[in-house]
């Protein structure tokens, strides 16, 4: 028997919610020895290295190594309309375009690269608490994009780092220190002269956490090879992915429409003149080879309900529940 995708979203939500996060409302009274209790019983042993004795550079240098790397986000969402209740959201980050600094000088270590961005549960709660959503597509698709980028801050001893989306004011900091979880906060401002309806309620800040996934994590939530997630099939990923956000947001939100359609027009044009090729199908369609069960649930599209079965399962594995 197979549950349904928005179902098994909503207990992988539930679940990861439970991991990190306090209830707003909850009033049990707190101390500072039970917080110091929480932090690492040992400091940095040294520049470089964080408390727990491995090295600060480690997610840097697999993303160097293997020109992509995978974040799994997990925030907790307040948004501005009074008496709204938190909303909790999940997506996967797959980065990749990545241009790194001189590896020589320590004050300019860093990166900037593009990502496509997957929601995997918190759409229709964001949306309750008055969330206008640039991320407000089936959840299980590849449907915005980000641009991410990090530095090294050797007073810190940390790469501190952002992503923000390509079609709203939404950002996302975060601070890496080599560790498989980072930390990160999250904000998106009113938006002047946006046309969605939800404008005028949609802006928000949040906390959480991004777990580093490596493509063969990534590939097992998805039932798939690694073959699917490679920085040359990013590529075609994040163009179709781009298109497609844009023209979304050019015939939603944007009050200079044709301005931005004409752009988008470019991009096609300039991709269909180099040869583009067909993007890869989606892990878990038939195209790719494997014939698990599809569920359509929605008007928005397919949904993978043994995929997203799979997804919850190891998910779940990664948080240690």
């Amino acid at each position: 028997m197979f549950y349904s995708l928005s179902t098994l979203l909503r207990i992988l939500a539930a679940s990861a919610a439970s991991i990190p996060f306090v209830a707003a409302q909850a009033q049990t009274p707190v101390t500072t020895d039970e917080l110091y209790a929480t932090l690492s019983s040992t400091a940095a042993p040294a520049p470089g290295f964080n408390v727990e004795g491995g090295s600060v550079f480690t997610n840097y240098v697999n993303a160097v190594n293997n020109g992509q790397f995978f974040h799994l986000t997990t925030g907790s969402w307040v948004y501005e309309k009074p008496g709204t209740e938190l909303a909790q959201f999940t997506y996967l980050l797959w980065c990749s375009d990545l241009t790194f600094s001189d590896f020589s000088n320590s004050s300019q270590m860093g990166f900037a690269g593009r990502c496509v961005g997957m929601v995997l549960a918190g759409n229709a709660a964001a949306q309750a608490a008055g969330g206008q959503l640039t991320h407000s597509y089936s959840e299980g698709d590849f449907g915005f994009t980000f641009a991410i980028s990090a530095v090294y801050v050797e007073q810190l001893n940390v790469f501190e780092g952002q992503a923000h989306t390509n079609t709203d004011d939404y950002v996302n900091r975060f601070w890496d220190d080599g560790r498989k979880s980072t930390p990160g906060i999250e904000w998106e401002g009113h938006d002047e002269g946006d046309m969605h309806p939800n404008a005028a309620t949609s802006s928000h800040s949040a906390f959480g956490e991004s777990t580093w996934m490596s493509v063969e994590e990534v590939a097992q939530l998805f039932n798939t090879s690694t073959d699917e997630f490679t920085p040359d099939k990013f590529k075609q990923v994040y163009l179709n992915t781009w298109i497609k956000d844009h023209e979304k947001e050019a015939a939603e939100k944007n009050p200079n429409t044709d301005a931005e359609l004409e752009i988008i027009e470019e991009v096609k044009n300039e991709t269909d003149s180099a040869g583009e090729t067909t993007a890869p199908a989606a892990p878990g369609t038939a195209e790719d080879g494997v014939t698990d069960p599809i569920e359509d649930d929605s008007a928005s599209g397919r949904k993978l309900a043994s995929v997203a079965a799979r997804f919850a399962s190891a998910a779940l594995r990664v948080f240690g529940i």
